[in-house]
């Protein structure tokens, strides 16, 4: 006996929303699953778009890497914090969080074996410890469908919860817009400012030096063979009065030549008029917390690694890409003014 009531079963979506677009509600237009989805994919795309391109991405507060030794051996801990990802995701770990170096050495041992370059015993591996940001499905409510279906398919998720991921693994994240940063400032502190009488380029002849060394060496472009050839700003004494003008000028290359090199480009591919497309996406919402450098020693049968206790494991957190919040930039400049600094 019919119902008088079409039901309809829950099928995947078969398009991922466009966060570009937005609902234009017109009143009398029905809204469904897809208008919804549609309408958060935008707000919620505009709101990471704002804070990655405008922020940046690393951690913010909290998120401490440290090492010790517990009862199951060496492990590395994490402490409660947040972050920025590469995709502008806000990321809350809390509690603090470890793991125990080789009960990930056991669980990785084919992997752990291909990446030794070495012979035991005295083996090093390098591990990364990495942040990303996922989201779970929670709060199960009853969903309307197709008679005789199974109990797993009466309930849906009703929610989604922003959650978290931590792991130790044998590749770095991808981080190329945070190396080019780097590089790109260590190029503008070879610039040598002096007052002495001399030769001072003219802007034009900075811009033309500094679009000259914008030449990608590598493809895919890579930061470390891209800024490779040393700062092609070295050459150049400029006046104290006209730093600023030169800056402003290296500052706008940079924005407009150098970034979209490295940077990850919002709306999504295929937006242009002219047919242009931005970079992909990076494959994952991860970013760095440390390098781990990890001794190891075979202890056989066969290839069966473990943490060297007799060997130090070494942290590294020089590369970790780190957010100073505005408060604290704004103390510091204004620090810089007194006692004739």
């Amino acid at each position: 006996m019919s119902s008088g009531v079409m039901q309809l079963a829950a099928t995947p979506d078969a398009v991922a929303p466009d966060p570009s677009k937005h609902v234009n509600y017109t009143f009398g237009m029905l809204l469904g699953v897809d208008d919804f989805k549609q309408e958060f994919a935008y707000l919620a795309g505009r709101d990471q778009w704002m804070a990655r391109d405008l922020i940046g991405y690393g951690t913010i507060s909290g998120l401490k890497v440290s090492l010790d030794v517990a009862a199951k051996g060496p492990r590395v801990s994490v402490s409660c914090g947040d972050a920025l990802s590469p995709k502008g995701q806000l990321i809350r770990v809390c509690p603090a969080q470890c793991a125990y170096l080789n009960d990930w050495l056991i669980a990785n041992q084919p992997a752990v074996q291909t990446a030794l370059t070495t012979s035991p015993p005295g083996s090093m591996i390098k591990l990364w410890l990495a942040l990303c940001y996922r989201d779970c499905p929670v709060d199960p409510v009853p969903i309307a469908g197709e008679p005789c279906r199974s109990a797993d398919d009466l309930m849906a998720p009703s929610r989604l919860v922003d959650d978290f991921r931590l792991e130790l693994r044998l590749t770095a994240p991808l981080q190329q817009e945070e190396d080019a940063i780097r590089d790109f400032i260590q190029w503008l502190d070879q610039i040598q400012i002096t007052d002495n009488p001399g030769t001072f380029p003219t802007i034009q002849q900075f811009e033309a030096a500094l679009r000259a060394a914008v030449i990608p060496a590598s493809s895919p472009l890579n930061p470390a063979t891209y800024f490779h050839f040393g700062s092609p700003l070295s050459q150049f004494h400029i006046h104290p009065a006209q730093i600023g003008d030169y800056l402003k000028s290296a500052f706008r290359i940079w924005v407009t030549e150098i970034r979209p090199l490295f940077h990850t480009g919002w709306p999504p591919p295929g937006c242009s008029c002219s047919g242009e497309t931005s970079q992909a996406a990076p494959p994952e919402d991860c970013l760095m917390l440390a390098e781990v450098d990890v001794p190891l020693v075979n202890i056989g049968p066969g290839q069966n690694w473990r943490v060297d206790g007799t060997k130090p494991i070494t942290l590294d957190e020089s590369q970790r890409p780190i957010l100073l919040h505005t408060r604290l930039l704004q103390e510091w400049m204004q620090s810089g003014l007194r006692g004739g600094k």
